[in-house]
């Protein structure tokens, strides 16, 4: 059971360090707070992840159904890369 679970969590941790580097440089952005930060920072999010979830669909060409669940599972894993971007940046900076 636990191994399970264990060996679940890895299969993930790819995806969600793939997530990561578009995740951190927004959050160094939004962290420096200079001119235009906002801009720069939804710049980065949303081209970011914009070009990994597009690269899998187009990659993957799956139904509709498909589709759906890979965005679905893309939110996730751009909010646990936000996580620890944010926690990375918040430890590094202080």
């Amino acid at each position: 059971m636990i191994t399970n679970i264990g060996i679940g969590f890895l299969a993930l941790m790819p995806t969600v360090l793939l997530f990561y580097v578009p995740a951190l440089m927004g959050m160094v952005i939004l962290r420096e707070r200079s001119e235009g930060y906002v801009i720069k920072a939804s710049l980065w999010f949303a081209i970011g992840f914009g070009v990994i979830v597009g690269t899998h669909l187009l990659m993957t060409s799956p139904s509709l159904l498909q589709a759906a669940q890979a965005l679905g599972l893309s939110v996730v894993y751009a909010a646990a890369a936000l996580a620890l971007a944010a926690f990375t940046v918040y430890r590094l900076a202080d």
